[in-house]
């Protein structure tokens, strides 16, 4: 059975490009374009991993975090944030709040592969 991971970008390129690179790993990849939906389908689908934005339009993708970590049924789900921003305090905030990784965009897809790997073997 085929590690879930769940890939939560507005922006259609990323989320594709990110979907087709860990689906070509043998993932299963699940997409939401909102914050809304990415929570909702991190509740309803218990992915091993999540992918997450931080620039959503409705929540941003450290709102979504703070709750995902908050959810007894989803605080364990590792959390790797994919942005644009680099600023090392935003960074260190996503990680104090439980962010895994931080993945910049645009990103190495051979780093996201071996990022999602070795998070999903701890």
């Amino acid at each position: 059975m085929p590690h879930k991971i769940l890939v939560v970008d507005d922006e259609s390129d990323y989320l594709n490009i990110a979907a087709a690179i860990l689906g070509s790993e043998g993932y299963s990849v699940l997409k939401a374009a909102t914050g809304a939906e990415g929570l909702r389908k991190a509740v309803a689908d218990k992915p091993a991993l999540i992918v997450l934005d931080i620039g959503l339009p409705d929540i941003s993708g450290l709102d979504v975090n703070r709750r995902l970590k908050k959810d007894p049924s989803t605080a364990g789900i590792p959390v790797l944030l994919f942005t644009v921003r680099s600023e090392l305090d935003l960074v260190k905030k996503a990680l104090q709040e439980g962010a895994a990784e931080y993945i910049i965009k645009p990103f190495d897809p051979d780093r996201l592969i071996q990022t999602v790997k070795k998070h999903l073997k701890k």
